[in-house]
């Protein structure tokens, strides 16, 4: 099968993941409520949540410059480039939008465009997504942590929402199907290790400096976490992107008037929007039907609101940044002077060029150790 099936097939069954858990989220909804609730909504308040949302990914961007700014010269000798805050955003806006088309996706076109647009190693541009992700997914479990605290006497609830059900849908598997599965990848380990990996006992294994080299450009993003010249300004950074994603999830209360209705808090929002980000986590277009499923689910069994207040907030909720994201993703593409056809043409191009630069540092390190081998090594000098 080849990659290119293998990705259709995979984004195919990423929408059907998508329709079945969003079928899921809304079964049992009287639509002509959530119809009613969006109707009556307070729409002023969209101004200032999507102010906030576009503050926060402009916050992103300037913790994602620190990083980048961390990278090493390209040209020995001179101090690092300076990364435009601008196509930091752009690149980041476009990711996003391409996410919803292809989960996933979009962090490989984001470290791309940013590659092209700084003129930097794809493979070292990709190493500080990478290290971004690692940030958000280290704040994500504290924050599950402090939800555990909060609702301490609500522990039997997530259980039989969230744990439960993921047990027993992992109980159903039969016991030869997960042995052969972790056998499976014990042998593609195994032999990509034997066949690119280990060095031969006599010729030089290409495939083997080509991997080298591309962890080696990858290690350089992932150090930028160590290097970063403002570790206290990369840490606030942090901070004030949560707090945006906190107000996010507040301001669908207000436009709803459940913060009224149902005495939810900015604290209570807090709740919601880190469950929220787990369901966005699930390999779904977007977080389409996973991020429904959970918020409604939580609205509904942990803060008694109603069926079709919930799914209104969370058709909102999201509806509203998914058009917002695209729509100011297209216009990032426009304005740094691109189309979708060159954004492609950009994306596919990285990987080849990043291969194409593993190669080329690989036989001049071949050709450094020949010149080596044929030299005659010095004689010892003799003690007179």
């Amino acid at each position: 099968m080849s990659p290119l099936v293998r990705k259709i097939l995979a984004q195919i069954g990423s929408f059907f993941l998508a329709g079945a858990l969003l079928y899921l989220a809304l079964r049992g909804v009287d639509l002509a409520e959530v119809g009613e609730a969006l109707r009556t909504a307070d729409y002023r308040w969209l101004v200032p949540l999507a102010g906030v949302t576009l503050l926060s990914h402009l916050i992103r961007a300037w913790r994602w410059q620190m990083l980048l700014e961390a990278l090493p010269s390209t040209q020995p000798g001179l101090p690092p480039k300076r990364i435009s805050l601008k196509y930091a955003f752009y690149s980041i806006m476009i990711g996003y939008m391409v996410n919803y088309a292809a989960p996933r996706a979009g962090e490989f076109v984001r470290s791309a465009n940013m590659a092209a647009r700084g003129k930097l190693r794809f493979s070292s541009v990709l190493g500080t997504v990478v290290v971004e992700r690692i940030l958000d997914v280290l704040t994500l479990l504290l924050a599950l942590a402090s939800i555990a605290l909060l609702f301490l006497d609500h522990l039997g609830t997530l259980n039989r929402l969230f744990i439960t059900p993921l047990l027993a849908q992992a109980g159903r598997v039969p016991l030869f199907v997960v042995g052969g599965v972790i056998l499976a990848v014990a042998l593609l380990v195994f032999f990509i290790y034997r066949r690119f990996l280990m060095p031969g006992p006599k010729a030089r294994n290409p495939w083997q400096e080509k991997v080298n080299e591309a962890l080696a450009s990858f290690k350089e993003g992932m150090m930028t976490l160590l290097q970063t010249r403002s570790p206290v300004a990369l840490l606030a950074s942090t901070v004030a992107i949560w707090f945006c994603y906190l107000l996010m999830a507040y301001l669908p209360f207000v436009i709803f008037g459940m913060d009224a209705t149902y005495g939810l808090t900015l604290l209570d929002s807090w709740s919601v929007m880190i469950l929220g980000a787990v369901g966005v986590a699930i390999p779904s277009p977007g977080g389409i039907g996973s991020y429904h499923y959970i918020t409604i689910q939580t609205l509904v069994h942990l803060f008694k609101v109603d069926q079709a207040a919930a799914a209104s907030y969370a058709i909102l909720s999201h509806t509203g940044q998914l058009i917002l994201y695209v729509v100011v993703g297209a216009a990032c593409l426009l304005l740094q002077g691109s189309s979708f056809k060159t954004l492609r043409r950009t994306s596919r191009s990285a990987e080849k060029e990043a291969a194409l630069e593993a190669t080329k540092i690989a036989e001049q390190k071949g050709a450094k150790e020949a010149k080596q081998a044929v030299e005659p090594e010095p004689l010892p000098a003799t003690q007179p």
